[in-house]
């Protein structure tokens, strides 16, 4: 239970992390860039198998790795925007509710079988997004300044998600850890492009400021991942995936409501509950 606990508790604080970033105007590609550095040293540390560095070109998920990285940098990006504009509970929903794009294409090109819970999940979807990001008494323009980062958080996670659960399925095995760890690097060395490139345009200079928040983000994004697999390893997906998901939306909830008292319509928390009744509807089916 311990292990389900910590991975809740880690991924709740890189949304609460993101946050604080632009209250203490941390900046976002430095941090970012940083954490990915901290998070492939972590997970190549932390894989107990024996490999060299020269010969993991020649593993079989090693493109995969590749474009799970790009993948990575660019929504942690996104999420980072979004839990600081859009604001923490809309980011955590959008993020967690994104599991109906791996569960569509699962039945759409793995031939995975599509129970009526599956269905009722992916349609309560559409009212649970309406709900959540309508404001007040009308919904928010589509071209209202920030709304766009959920929607394209909701899309690149479950992207994301999808080539990951593509790897794995076929490819990775055993070899996870280290499997995130290439993607890790590959993360990094596009940051570290992104970084260069921003430093010498602007002529700004690396703050350790932005550094040690990096750090501290990294050891969150590896701990948050590492529990996972941990966790998923002892529980029945049937049970973990509900538990884990439907936490971090609640999380999230109550982090932006109590913490950084952001105002939610009782329209917003129904949209909520209809997210929470999404994922628990794909994750029982």
């Amino acid at each position: 239970m311990h292990n389900l606990l910590l991975a809740i508790f880690f991924s709740s604080c890189i949304i609460v992390t993101f946050r604080l970033f632009s209250i203490l105007r941390i900046d976002n590609l430095q941090a970012i860039t940083a954490n990915y550095l901290i998070a492939a040293i972590l997970s190549f540390l932390t894989w107990q198998g024996d490999f060299s560095f020269s010969e993991l070109p020649c593993r079989s998920w090693f493109p995969l790795s590749m474009v799970n990285g790009v993948f990575f940098i660019l929504v942690f990006f996104v999420f980072a925007r979004s839990a600081q504009k859009a604001g923490v509970a809309i980011t955590a929903v959008a993020s967690k509710m994104s599991v109906i794009i791996p569960v569509g294409i699962g039945f759409l090109i793995y031939g995975d079988h599509l129970s009526i819970l599956k269905i009722a999940g992916i349609l309560t979807a559409f009212p649970a997004f309406y709900l959540v990001f309508k404001k007040e008494n009308k919904p928010l323009e589509p071209n209202k300044k920030y709304i766009l980062l959920p929607l394209i958080l909701f899309l690149g996670t479950g992207t994301n998600d999808s080539v990951m659960k593509h790897a794995q399925k076929f490819y990775v095995g055993d070899e996870y850890l280290l499997f995130l760890g290439v993607v890790f690097t590959f993360s990094l060395f596009i940051g570290m492009g992104f970084l260069i490139h921003k430093l010498i345009k602007t002529r700004q200079t690396i703050n350790v400021r932005n550094i040690i928040a990096g750090f501290l983000l990294g050891f969150f994004n590896f701990a948050s991942t590492y529990f996972f697999l941990r966790g998923l390893a002892i529980f029945e997906s049937s049970v973990f995936f509900p538990i884990f998901n439907v936490s971090i939306v609640s999380m999230g909830a109550l982090i932006g409501l109590v913490i950084f008292k952001e105002k939610l319509g009782w329209k917003n928390w129904l949209g909520i509950i209809l997210a929470i009744i999404t994922i628990l509807f794909i994750a029982m089916a």
